[in-house]
């Protein structure tokens, strides 16, 4: 069958998004479309799949990268809450979805931007919930190319995975940190922060892995407020868009933007028998 999919991006994240929610519960090889859609070259070229479904009365969003299933989601929810949103399935002033780590609630903030709260920073790797002195206490310095960096450990995002902000100093436009795990433990991704002023930040993280755009603005917001670089909102700027991020103490930190569509394509998906 030929498959329908939507390519949208959102600040230096990109998604294929697939609409499977009329299936009637078809089994489906997402695994094997996204290691094929999702390559760069040979098919749509994203960092990953996005795919809804209906999960009896509830909106079911599952996500894929290269190696499988899971992955960070909340730049996911954001682009399917647009889809939802602009195809007429909802006209309300929040969109609810199921996703592997639970109950997802995206909020409608205008005809094309939305936001979601990403819950509280927590530290590495205990996954404690940090306010915003116990996260300045986990800041440490490392080196690199001679330079020294104020950087910060934590985990954000949908579900909470780890990640470092790396402050850039002397103007700098990013920090090139390498940060080294002892043993055969994967180092977390750096996350590089320059801060502009109190209400605004330039960002970038390395795209298609454990980290997307709502998780890095997250991070970089909490860590920059942590340790009095930036207020506890700013609008968060990547090389493809920006982001909104607000941390407040009762819903943790909140991200909104506005996805965007690149183009509407076709797949070619074998079914089973």
């Amino acid at each position: 069958m030929e498959l329908t999919f939507y390519k949208l991006r959102i600040c230096d994240s990109d998604l294929v998004l697939v609409d499977d929610i009329e299936a009637g519960g078809k089994t489906r090889d997402w695994e094997k479309v996204a290691a094929a859609i999702l390559k760069r070259r040979l098919g749509a070229g994203a960092d990953r799949l996005a795919v809804l479904a209906r999960a009896e009365k509830s909106f079911w969003l599952r996500v894929f990268g290269t190696e499988g299933e899971g992955g960070p989601c909340a730049d996911a929810a954001l682009c399917a809450a647009r889809y939802l949103m602009d195809s007429g399935r909802t006209g309300a002033d929040s969109i609810a979805m199921r996703a592997a780590g639970g109950e997802l609630g995206v909020d409608v903030l205008d005809s094309a931007s939305l936001g979601l709260s990403l819950g509280p920073p927590r530290g590495l790797p205990d996954g404690e919930e940090l306010d915003a002195g116990r996260a300045a206490s986990r800041a440490t310095t490392i080196e690199s190319g001679g330079r020294r960096y104020l950087a910060l450990p934590l985990a954000v995002g949908l579900p909470p995975a780890g990640a470092v902000a790396v402050f850039a100093d002397g103007g700098a436009s990013r920090a090139r940190a390498r940060i080294s795990s002892p043993g055969k433990d994967e180092a977390p991704p750096a996350v590089s922060v320059r801060v502009v002023s109190r209400s605004e930040m330039r960002v970038s993280f390395p795209s298609g892995g454990r980290i997307d755009s709502c998780a890095a603005s997250a991070l970089a917001l909490a860590a920059a407020a942590s340790v009095g670089y930036a207020d506890r909102e700013a609008m968060i700027a990547m090389r493809s868009g920006a982001l909104w991020a607000e941390w407040t103490p009762r819903a943790g930190v909140y991200v909104a933007g506005r996805p965007e569509y690149v183009y509407r394509g076709e797949y070619h998906l074998a079914e089973k028998d």
